[in-house]
């Protein structure tokens, strides 16, 4: 058998049986097998020719890639990798939701410019005086992110500028299904900042969208005021450029700081308790959000007859969509992210056979170790993005931001909020907290520290906690690869008809390629066990007695 292919779908040869025993993540690097340089070059040479092949005949669908997705709106699983191009080689049956999403998400990317980004605000925000020199573009994955400034008249008479973030979401997060999922992630940032935790706020459009709630999660538009209905602080816009895909526009406030991954090395001990105290208020405010059960509870309750009606309508309608949509950014959904990197390897654009094993390894630990537990973790609402670019150090005034002095934070980019394992958001804030460490262990067992101070872990949790980390990180490294060459192929096409040289890929989604292997290579090397007993032995020698924030 080809050892990458056995790699790939991870749990099969001889890497599998030491998971098997327990062992997890124990095994040394160093000890893995190389794959059979022969048995690969030749099967991927052949794969490789006939993904050529397949891209040559699918030239068409590829310039209609994105207008697809438009039509697979509403359609089952297997019709929607029918209508997809032939050069993905998407199989027809048996296909996760969560792959045909992700894939459809590169394809609906928004084209818009910068001029065409300013005549979209004016026509549908009551920014004020928008400083056209002022609209730059900021990094993202699948949607389209702008900076802008706006000058306008404050209650007083006096002139305020203030500045904004801009999202265009992908298609698919604009289409009808995915329409209830924005409206809850308004709701969280709304729940987060109830309960004192800072992130952006959605600016109201001129003239809002009314939705109802639909079966199966998906939201409709409705004429304004209709009973039952609610407003929506975002519009709905066409780009000639994507093909007449329906995007939805966002503007929300600006926070004015430095990201984590801003802030100069090495992090003092201070700063990174103090963002670990700020993941676990995270974690504590959604832990608040009501559960199914408890929303069952409340309906039943004269108190629910009241004014709490709209709460409770709201607080279900958000579960229920949230826990209907399927992200492969969600950790429940780990096992799929081998489509991607099967993708990869056939295709030639993957070929270190080291690093392919150490991806096996994570698939298998995972399989062996987290699934079988899964019904016994706890489930809730999470942002599912704590990284290094999405925490930020608030400044306090107009001096530049202090460090480590600066202790508080802020949350932005809710695209990823999910219902899942409570679990996963403090795996993902340690992962990225890992990246460009010296002693990247030391620096999560510190910010875990923090977390426990506010939002304490179950023993089983803390005990699966190294897996989760290594599979995010093997997320992210595979969904960087993916995204890079994908955006590659989407946007060339849409170049075709410009003179605009031809792309050369969006480098943000590679921002973690070199540190975050460095960072699994080494979770690998020392192993589940020996991290759990550093986890607690650091936890109490290494931070400092720094109060959880109110």
């Amino acid at each position: 058998m080809d050892a990458t292919a056995t790699a790939v779908r991870g749990g099969e040869g001889e890497d599998d049986r030491g998971v098997m025993r327990g062992e997890g993540l124990n095994a040394d690097v160093a000890a893995i097998p190389e794959a059979s340089s022969s048995e690969k070059r030749e099967s991927a040479g052949r794969d490789g020719r006939e993904a050529k092949r397949a891209r040559t005949d699918g030239e068409n669908d590829r310039r209609e890639a994105r207008a697809v997705g438009e039509a697979n709106d509403g359609k089952s699983d297997e019709e929607r990798a029918r209508n997809l191009p032939k050069w993905l080689g998407v199989k027809v049956q048996n296909v996760p939701s969560t792959l045909l999403d992700e894939t459809e998400r590169k394809l609906r990317r928004p084209m818009v410019d910068k001029m065409e980004m300013y005549r979209l605000l004016v026509a549908h925000y009551d920014l004020g005086e928008i400083d056209v020199d002022s609209i730059s573009e900021l990094p993202s994955y699948d949607d389209k992110n702008w900076y802008i400034k706006a000058k306008k008249l404050n209650e007083q008479g006096d002139a305020e500028t203030k500045e904004y973030v801009v999202k265009v979401h992908n298609g698919v997060d604009s289409s009808g299904v995915s329409r209830g999922v924005l409206a809850a992630q308004e709701r969280v940032m709304m729940h987060l900042l109830a309960h004192g935790v800072e992130c952006p706020r959605v600016v109201r459009s001129k003239v809002a969208m009314w939705t109802t709630p639909g079966p199966d999660g998906t939201v409709n538009l409705v004429p304004a005021g209709t009973p039952g209905s609610t407003q929506e602080h975002c519009t709905r816009v066409t780009f000639l450029a994507s093909n007449q895909i329906a995007h939805t526009l966002r503007v929300m406030t600006y926070l004015r700081g430095k990201t984590v991954v801003q802030v100069p090395m090495p992090h003092p001990v201070e700063f990174v308790h103090r963002q670990g105290l700020f993941v676990g208020q995270i974690c504590h405010a959604l832990s608040k959000w009501p559960t199914p059960n408890e929303l069952e509870i409340l309906q039943k309750t004269t108190f629910a007859d009241s004014f709490a009606v709209p709460y409770v309508q709201q607080c279900a309608m958000c579960w229920k969509v949230l826990a209907a949509s399927s992200r492969l950014w969600d950790l429940r959904h780990f096992m799929d992210v081998q489509h991607f990197l099967t993708d990869l390897v056939v295709r030639r654009l993957f070929e270190d056979d080291t690093r392919i094993m150490m991806c096996s390894t994570v698939f298998s630990a995972f399989k062996h170790l987290v699934l079988p537990v899964a019904d016994k973790l706890r489930v809730g609402i999470l942002h599912n993005d704590l990284n290094e670019q999405n925490m930020i150090a608030l400044d306090s005034g107009p001096d530049p931001v202090k460090f480590p002095a600066a202790s508080r934070f802020a949350c932005i980019d809710f695209g990823d909020v999910v219902v899942s394992w409570r679990i996963n958001e403090v795996a993902i804030a340690l992962a990225y907290c890992a990246l460009d460490k010296e002693d990247p262990i030391r620096d999560m067992s510190i910010m875990l520290a923090g977390i426990q101070n506010v939002f304490p872990l179950t023993p089983s949790e803390m005990r699966i906690l190294p897996c989760l980390i290594a599979a995010r990180l093997v997320t992210s490294l595979v969904m960087g690869m993916y995204s890079y060459h994908m955006q590659i192929v989407s946007e060339s096409d849409n170049a075709e008809t410009t003179t605009a040289p031809k792309p050369k890929g969006n480098e943000y989604v590679l921002t973690t390629q070199k540190s975050a292997w460095t960072a699994l290579t080494h979770v690998l090397t020392v192993g589940a066990e020996a991290m759990f007993k550093r986890f607690i032995i650091d936890a109490y020698s290494e931070s400092p007695t720094t109060a959880a924030p109110s």
